[in-house]
Formats: C-alpha cells, sequence, structure tokens
C-alpha cells in the first residue's frame, strides 16, 4: 500500500510590490544619508520586508543602490516649442524645482559621489547624463536649423552654461530659502536663459527678447 504524496505546503506568496517599495525605500535613504549611511537593514525597514528578501534580489548594497539610480528617468519633454528659448525656459523651470524633490537630491549626491565611486555610480549617473544630452542635443540642432542661433554652436556648452548656472545656484541657496527659490522659479530661468542665449548670438521669434 503506498501513501499518498504529501501536498506540498504552501509558502508565503510572492510579493509583486517589493521592487518598486524597495527602490523606492532606496532613494529616499540615499537622499536623506548618502553613501556614507546607506545600508540594507534601513532599507529593509523602510521598504517592510525582510533583509532575507532583499539579498535574495539584491545581493549587495551596491547592486541595490545602482538598481535605484538607474530605475530614475529624465522627465519626457515635450517636442520642441519651435522656439530655443521656449524650450530652455521649460527645462530650467523643471531643474529648478526638481532640486526640491527626493529625486533631485539623490542625483546632486550621486553626481558628487560618482567622482569617489566611480566603479559604483559611474555608469548609473552616465546613463542618466546620456538621456539628456541626448534630449538637448536636439533641441539646439533643430534650432540651428531654424536660424535662431549660428552654425557650429555647441550643444554641450549651452548645457553646460544653463544647468550650471541652475545646480550652483540651488547648491549655495540656504535650505530656508528654497521654497521661496522655487516659488520663484520661472522668473530665475528667464534671467539664465537670456543671459545664456545673450551669449551666443540668439535671434529669436518676433516679440521674444533679443
Amino acid at each position: 500500500m503506498t501513501s499518498a504524496a504529501a501536498a506540498p505546503r504552501p509558502g508565503r506568496p510572492p510579493d509583486p510590490d517589493i521592487e518598486p517599495r524597495v527602490l523606492d525605500a532606496t532613494l529616499h535613504i540615499y537622499a536623506e544619508v548618502g553613501w556614507a549611511g546607506f545600508t540594507m537593514d534601513a532599507v529593509a525597514r523602510r521598504a517592510r520586508v525582510g533583509k532575507a528578501a532583499l539579498y535574495r534580489r539584491w545581493e549587495s548594497k551596491e547592486k541595490l543602490i545602482v538598481a535605484a539610480l538607474a530605475s530614475l528617468t529624465t522627465p519626457v519633454m515635450a517636442e520642441s516649442t519651435g522656439s530655443l528659448r521656449e524650450d530652455l525656459l521649460a527645462m530650467a523651470i523643471r531643474t529648478l524645482r526638481a532640486q526640491q524633490s527626493r529625486d533631485g537630491l539623490v542625483g546632486i549626491r550621486a553626481q558628487i559621489e560618482a567622482k569617489f565611486y566611480p566603479e559604483l555610480f559611474g555608469q548609473a549617473m552616465e546613463d542618466l547624463g546620456k538621456q539628456w544630452r541626448t534630449i538637448f542635443r536636439s533641441l539646439v540642432l533643430l534650432a540651428i536649423e531654424r536660424g535662431e542661433i549660428p552654425k557650429g554652436t555647441s550643444p554641450a556648452l549651452v548645457l553646460d552654461a544653463v544647468n550650471g548656472i541652475l545646480v550652483n545656484h540651488v547648491l549655495s541657496t540656504p535650505l530656508d530659502k528654497m521654497p521661496a527659490l522655487v516659488e520663484d522659479a520661472p522668473r530665475y530661468a528667464e534671467t539664465v536663459v537670456d543671459f545664456v542665449l545673450s551669449s551666443i548670438g540668439y535671434r529669436g521669434r518676433a516679440g521674444e527678447p533679443a
């Protein structure tokens, strides 16, 4: 007489939300404490998952932070407005407002720490930067085709000029002044964009600042 095979004991059902929850917790913790204070224990507590579940998917905190950084995506830009000035204003305002967000702080931290830990942060930040450069290059090349700026204008230099001023201003602004900076983003963005465009001989549409 053969005994019936024991029915498999049901285990804990897989958690379909574990990955987005863990990556979200990872970015929050990294924004708060940076790489020096980042631990798997903290992520497990914030995401409400067991450490064993974390290590089954990401075998080290290095792999987890890289996965979290890779989950950041460049905000989708609408098609060009037909004016480089309007395109730059939209991008500049978005950049200023993003600095008040978690992802904005993550981006700044990771750019700095990529210089110290290139093997860890370098590729993730390069991939993110490549998305921005591709979008921005297309906007500048369209402006050249429209005759708004001279042929040979370097998209990289225009991006560095606009983005460099914005990020430097954010970093030098005291924390208690940040809400006012975000509220004033359209006016400050306009000042920066017009300054940069005037230096490259921008010829805009009728009614735009020269």
